[in-house]
């Protein structure tokens, strides 16, 4: 009985995979670099997203078919668009704390020029 708990348990440290991550396996953002690097991919996210919310917005304002519908659907994205505004703002206060300033900067010109 306990050979075979012995087999078990070392078939499964065998298959443990090993993270090549810079952030660590534990999800604690340990090191400043670290949170940088995380902060910095949340302002990538927020900053695509409110793209392909813009992106909506305009062609809903092109597609003018259903007047009532796309009124409701316009006033809708108008207001995640002016959320997402907000949380990139805090963002990039956050990051200006981090001393990652330009990079913060590099992020949101390139996600809009894509």
């Amino acid at each position: 009985m306990t050979a075979g708990k012995d087999m078990l348990r070392r078939g499964f440290e065998a298959k443990t995979p090993t993270y090549l991550s810079s952030f660590p396996v534990q999800s604690t953002l340990e090191t400043e670099e670290q949170i940088r690097r995380f902060e910095l991919l949340r302002l990538a996210f927020f900053v695509l997203k409110l793209r392909k919310l813009e992106q909506r917005l305009s062609n809903l304002l092109e597609e003018r078919e259903a007047l009532a519908e796309a009124k409701e659907q316009r006033k809708l994205l108008e207001y995640r668009s002016s959320l997402l505004r907000h949380v990139i703002f805090q963002q990039v206060l956050t990051l200006i704390r981090l001393n990652a300033r330009e990079q913060a900067m590099q992020i949101i010109d390139t996600c809009h020029r894509q």
